[in-house]
């Protein structure tokens, strides 16, 4: 009894002559026991996580150090997909940025730059390959199999960013031949819509392009209004019509016509607006890259000028 009174009189005095049960004052003592547990076994998991990353950054270095002296072009592949990772987390944070300014500011699409719209229509895309990807090179070591493709298959299953720039400036290059060699079967079904009735200005101004000629503005916009009524009304375009297009496009044409029709304006829809940004950026304000980007997707410019200009 004495101890236990002498335990209550370094608690300091009370208000009743009742000694303070012995239940009340241990729980004290043990939970800044446990605060002070907790707060050790914080900082030691910080320092062991600390550890177990820079002991795998070791590990990382030495590997790739190994890989670049023993198997050069291996190595050369290897650096190009880390790059592509790295490029593509980078272009997904400032798509985030981009789309977060817009919301806050309540600003249009239109008042985007022409970089910020043309990079975020071609990061939508390349998404769709992105992502299958990445669940490939999730579980341990798949992620060579995604170089394996890197190798055999860079344009078919890869986005730019695992790309070099020699590999980017040929696959451009090959993407406006293969576009190319569907102009003239689209421009052969536009005749053929009035081959049992007189000749119409559409199919003169087609058949001038097949010789080899160029229209002229004043022709081209007399036949704007074709465009509004059947035959060439778009809603009213035919599955062979819009099969054709989308391979122009760059679209995939193996798809039922209500879904061609669709993808197909939602697709005219963006270069309409691209055209009008570049029109606010001028084309001479692009670079290199940038010129063999647009001719690949926007049929309405006429480049060859400037491309001649500067030898591309």
């Amino acid at each position: 009894m004495t101890s236990h009174r002498a335990f209550c009189c370094l608690l300091g005095p009370c208000r009743s002559q009742r000694t303070l049960p012995v239940s009340i004052c241990l729980p004290c003592r043990l939970s800044v026991g446990r605060g002070r547990t907790s707060l050790y076994s914080t900082s030691s998991s910080n320092s062991m996580r600390a550890s177990m990353l820079n002991a795998l950054k070791r590990a990382n270095s030495k590997y790739e150090a190994f890989l670049k002296y023993r198997f050069p072009n291996f190595y050369r592949i290897y650096s190009s997909f880390l790059k592509g990772v790295r490029a593509f987390i980078l272009d997904a944070k400032a798509m985030h940025e981009t789309k977060k300014r817009l919301r806050e500011k309540n600003h249009d699409i239109m008042q985007m730059s022409y970089r910020e719209m043309e990079k975020m229509r071609q990061f939508h895309r390349d998404l769709k390959k992105a992502v299958p990807l990445m669940m490939i090179s999730v579980p341990p070591f798949a992620n060579y199999a995604v170089i394996m493709l890197m190798y055999f298959y860079p344009r078919q299953f890869l986005t730019p960013h695992f790309w070099t720039q020699e590999q980017e400036r040929d696959f451009l290059k090959e993407y406006h031949q293969i576009r190319a060699e569907y102009y003239e079967t689209l421009l052969r079904q536009t005749v053929e819509l009035w081959q049992d009735e007189k000749p119409h200005a559409v199919s003169r101004v087609c058949q001038k392009v097949l010789d080899g000629q160029h229209p002229s503005v004043r022709e081209l916009l007399a036949i704007f209004p074709c465009f509004t009524q059947p035959p060439l009304y778009f809603r009213r375009t035919s599955a062979r019509q819009l099969q054709t297009l989308s391979r122009v496009m760059q679209l995939t044409p193996h798809l039922p016509a209500p879904l061609l029709r669709r993808r197909l304006s939602r697709h005219s829809l963006e270069l309409r607006q691209l055209d009008i940004l570049l029109s606010r950026l001028g084309i001479k304000n692009l670079t290199d890259l940038e010129l063999r980007r647009v001719r690949t997707i926007d049929l309405s410019l006429n480049l060859s000028n400037i491309l001649f200009q500067r030898g591309i």
